[in-house]
């Protein structure tokens, strides 16, 4: 292996995904924090960009070349954005739009969370049985992977929050979802974190190992692209132990 194939099959691969995952959770806390009403516009003005990215994995559905491999990937990043700016905007949230009760607890406080995602978590069941139906054909699955895994990551981030972690930003909620951060619970990680890091871990491990039997095959990108979700899927998770520094007071004067 020589430097050229470290560029090409893992630092620009990883430096897309970074790029794009970056750009996309900062273009969508802006739109939200401009308020209910412009993210709600912005779902509506972005469904041409759905449908071009959903277009987009129909036409790359047998396009195994590098190209074919970013352009898949791309589009599936995309209709993942779309669905959390819609669920940010709080068009596609859920039924239960108030806090959660203080005395909650275990699977009480998880079906109260869900009836708060529940919009969320049927559009993507649904949008998941659209592509598999699009793309029944396809000669490889990235496009669907990259939105089913985005999906995975994020429950288990947001599972980890609801029964316990130490860094809780809950001041990125906009103000019409601010009631969501009533079902974070700050406090040590809960039992279900050591298996769900674990597993992130793990998968980004062996998909980074698994890139070097393919060099020289468009697979070895594709393989790169997962690697690289995984591998800030994972960092999202460990970060959850870093308790977040309470803010600094002036002391009261008399």
């Amino acid at each position: 292996m020589n430097w050229t194939d470290i560029v090409f099959y893992y630092l620009l691969p990883l430096f897309t995904v970074v790029t794009l995952w970056l750009g996309l959770t900062f273009g969508l806390i802006w739109l939200n924090r401009r308020g209910q009403r412009v993210a709600g516009w912005a779902v509506f003005l972005s469904l041409p960009l759905l449908l071009c990215a959903h277009s987009e994995l129909i036409v790359t559905r047998h396009d195994l070349s590098v190209l074919g491999g970013y352009r898949a990937f791309i589009a599936g990043l995309l209709i993942w954005a779309w669905h959390e700016l819609a669920f940010y905007s709080g068009l596609l949230a859920g039924p239960r739009r108030k806090p959660c009760p203080p005395d909650a607890r275990g699977a009480q406080r998880f079906f109260y969370a869900l009836g708060t995602h529940f919009y969320h978590q049927l559009a993507f069941f649904l949008e998941m049985g659209l592509l598999i139906w699009l793309l029944q054909d396809a000669s490889h699955w990235l496009g669907p992977l990259t939105v089913g895994l985005s999906w995975a990551l994020q429950q288990s981030a947001k599972l980890n929050v609801l029964y316990g972690a130490r860094a809780l930003q809950v001041e990125l909620f906009p103000a019409h979802l601010a009631f969501l951060a009533s079902y974070w619970r700050p406090g040590p990680p809960s039992a279900f974190f050591r298996p769900s890091v674990s597993i992130c871990t793990l998968l980004a491990v062996m998909l980074w190992l698994s890139i070097g039997a393919h060099l020289g095959d468009p697979a070895a990108i594709r393989l790169s692209l997962l690697a690289s979700l995984f591998t800030l899927g994972a960092i999202e998770h460990w970060l959850l132990l870093i308790p977040v520094p309470a803010p600094v007071t002036a002391p009261a004067t008399d």
